[in-house]
């Protein structure tokens, strides 16, 4: 047995153990360096699995080997690997989870930990008993790393097996914490927005260049405007100055924040931090697809320049500023 199908077999146990398979649900996979792909055979119970159990396919899905049929979620699992730059894949069954998922389109973590390793997270939905339509999971897998599919379970990706791992055991707490919370009573706090303040709607206006001088202009503007910013600024003592950096065309701009307050904003690539992304990554952010903190800290976004901890102290207006700039449309 390889040490990767080694691997798969002592991660299947823990799945089994925590209790987020059972029975013979669940399945798990890993890309090897070659393009190649070891995945989980038909009717294998991950909490007892052996050698015999694991399966190598080319990356177009060919069996190397005739001992045994892999499983059913082949086609999903490819169609990941195709998609993204995931090397391991696990699906399976916490029971929490998939409670959770007949009843809601999405999961919006409580904690701060799990708000910044598994995002919010998509519910999406398949009416067969196997996967048959991946594209919208694997679309929801380019910017969150879990994904929750409808009545049948999670699929999360990773480096490794480990943290594909961590992200299915996580999700599951999370989701638990959510129903303690919801068993006691709590009113369920807004996502990523101070209590005092609602979510802005996005603006009816026409779409900006990303980067341009006018979009950047239109974020100064919003949060000027702003009264949530204004305080949550002065509270904080919000004094230092954020550069973004767009990769595609080497665009800089600063934007400098005196005593909760914007001081201006100008091309220069001289801020206190500096922040480093691909167009895409940028444009998911601004959609809302991805928040800021999050992408940073999965390494979408690169803080190029300046200390995560002392930009965590200002996480409340720089929050909101990114849902004020989220309401501004792109292009």
């Amino acid at each position: 047995m390889t040490a990767i199908a080694r691997e798969m077999v002592a991660w299947g146990k823990r799945l089994f153990e925590r209790r987020l398979v059972s029975g013979w649900g669940g399945n798990i996979s890993c890309r090897l360096s070659d393009g190649d792909i070891l995945i989980t055979g038909q009717h294998a119970p991950l909490g007892f699995l052996t050698a015999s159990d694991i399966v190598r396919l080319t990356s177009d899905g060919k069996a190397r080997g005739k001992n045994r049929r892999a499983s059913s979620e082949t086609p999903m699992h490819l169609a990941i690997y195709q998609g993204t730059d995931a090397r391991a894949v696990i699906h399976a069954h916490p029971p929490m989870t998939l409670a959770y998922s007949f009843d809601h389109d999405r999961f919006d973590p409580l904690s701060f930990e799990e708000k910044f390793t598994v995002g919010t997270v998509a519910v999406i939905t398949q009416e067969t008993p196997t996967v048959t339509r991946p594209e919208a999971l694997v679309e929801s897998l380019l910017y969150q790393p879990i994904v929750i599919v409808k009545g049948h379970g999670t699929v999360a990706v990773g480096g490794d097996l480990k943290e594909a791992f961590l992200l299915t055991d996580l999700l599951e707490e999370a989701v638990r914490c959510h129903a303690f919370r919801a068993q006691a009573g709590s009113p369920r706090p807004q996502t990523g927005v101070s209590a005092n303040a609602a979510r802005p709607q996005p603006s009816a206006n026409h779409a900006y260049p990303l980067f341009s001088r006018e979009h950047m202009h239109a974020l100064v503007k919003s949060v000027k405007e702003d009264q949530q910013f204004r305080a949550d600024g002065s509270a904080t003592g919000l004094t230092t100055s954020l550069t973004l950096h767009l990769r595609d065309s080497d665009a800089f701009w600063t934007v400098k924040f005196t005593a909760g307050e914007i001081a201006g904003i100008e091309q220069s690539a001289d801020g206190e931090f500096l922040i480093s992304a691909e167009k895409r990554w940028w444009e998911a952010v601004f959609n809302n697809r991805m928040d800021p903190f999050f992408a940073t800290l999965r390494g979408k976004l690169t803080l190029e320049r300046g200390d995560l901890a002392k930009l965590a102290q200002w996480y409340k207006p720089f929050q909101r500023a990114f849902t004020l700039w989220q309401t501004i449309p792109v292009r």
